[in-house]
């Protein structure tokens, strides 16, 4: 009886083992797409990954640390005035972690020109054009789109501080820590309006 449950212990191992190697297989050379609520890997390219709601707060209490909700909305078709605005989903707030800005859509599998220049530029505003500024990306739990902007943020932005929190809301909620409202950063430059 006892050897046989050795073997057993012995295969469930081996299996566990064998899908950990396929998983970290599946991590993408460039960025993620669709699905992109599936599970992600435990780190993300050139970042530090903050796996606990406490992590997150001692980086808060530590550095000057620019937190980024990345989670997708929808954004309106250009209007006449040349003009595209986000779209809530009408019974769905979006919260934050305290402190953050909402960068929606930034975490796609590709930007266009317009969505790349929407990232940049508040990048640039939110850290002072500081590339060493230390900077987190969050989403949801699962969300490969916090991965993918961890990943753009570092290779071509050129940041150089980046952390990735990959439980995000759900993981700050799941611990009963606040949230507050989410407001999208206008897609428009309003400074240059």
């Amino acid at each position: 009886m006892f050897k046989t449950l050795q073997y057993l212990c012995l295969a469930v191992l081996s299996l566990a083992i064998v899908q950990i190697v396929s998983f970290a297989q599946e991590i993408p050379d460039g960025y993620r797409g669709k699905p992109y609520k599936a599970p992600t890997p435990w780190s993300a390219p050139g970042a530090t990954t903050l796996s606990f709601p406490e992590n997150v707060q001692d980086l808060i209490a530590q550095t000057d640390v620019v937190l980024i909700n990345v989670s997708p909305i929808t954004l309106s078709p250009e209007g006449a005035d040349g003009v595209r605005t986000w779209i809530p989903q009408r019974g769905k707030e979006m919260y934050n972690i305290p402190g953050s800005i909402w960068l929606p859509n930034v975490g796609y599998q590709t930007l266009d020109t317009p969505m790349m220049d929407y990232f940049q530029r508040n990048m640039s505003r939110w850290t002072g054009g500081d590339l060493d500024r230390p900077v987190l990306f969050y989403c949801t739990a699962d969300c490969w789109m916090s991965w993918n902007a961890v990943k753009r943020a570092g290779e071509e932005l050129g940041y150089t501080d980046v952390y990735w929190y990959p439980h995000g809301i759900d993981g700050w909620k799941e611990v009963n820590l606040a949230l507050e409202l989410a407001t999208p950063i206008p897609f428009v430059d309003v400074d240059s309006q």
